[in-house]
């Protein structure tokens, strides 16, 4: 049976091949990490006090169980690493066109949605919003997909959105999506229908 002292030395061979296995992880990506170089060093010194401890097992016995443990740290390692592998990077997540697009507008426009976008097209009217806004998402629902394709109205204004133009967006002083802008005059929040219409009206 494994004593105490056995245990944590397995736990201390593992412990330092899995740092040992970071700091090369560290060294390939050129990262600095103070606190990874602490763990490491901490681990060190609990692998030297368990192979320092008092045994009933001879030297070599104790190298076997350091040994196994290293070697399950070493496979954890390599399945982190390479499952890190598989994630989009910073630029692959940033990308214009990947998961940072809206979502789809699912309804259909209605007649007086079309005839209303139409008058905010002629108008210039600019719909501010980010991908990632529900109130967005809602407000194009509204009008649906034909009316907010037709009129061309929609500007996106999250650095990372597909097409952004955020640097707009801080021009023209928006505060919070959606927000609409008509004449140079700003109208903040999701609206229905009417309220929309109303907007056109007051205007100037």
């Amino acid at each position: 049976a494994l004593c105490g002292a056995d245990l944590l030395l397995a736990l201390g061979g593992g412990m330092a091949a899995f740092e040992l296995a970071l700091l090369v992880r560290l060294l390939q990506l050129q990262a600095a990490c103070g606190l990874c170089l602490l763990s490491a060093g901490l681990s060190a010194a609990v692998l030297a006090l368990a192979w320092r401890l008092p045994s009933t097992r001879r030297t070599d016995e104790d190298a076997v169980l350091a040994g196994c443990g290293a070697a399950l740290a070493a496979a954890a390692a390599a399945a982190i690493f390479s499952a890190q592998g598989s994630l989009p990077t910073p630029e692959e997540e940033m990308a214009p066109f990947g998961e940072r697009s809206p979502a789809p507008i699912a309804s259909h426009s209605s007649r007086r949605a079309l005839e209303l976008s139409e008058r905010l097209a002629a108008r210039g009217a600019k719909m501010y919003g980010a991908w990632w806004c529900s109130h967005c998402a809602g407000q194009k629902e509204t009008l649906g997909a034909e009316a907010m394709g037709e009129g061309g109205f929609y500007v996106e204004c999250s650095p990372d959105g597909a097409g952004a133009e955020n640097e707009r967006c801080v021009a023209a002083g928006v505060k919070g999506y959606p927000t609409w802008e008509v004449g140079g005059q700003l109208f903040p929040g999701e609206k229905d229908l009417s309220e929309l219409e109303e907007m056109l009206s007051s205007a100037k």
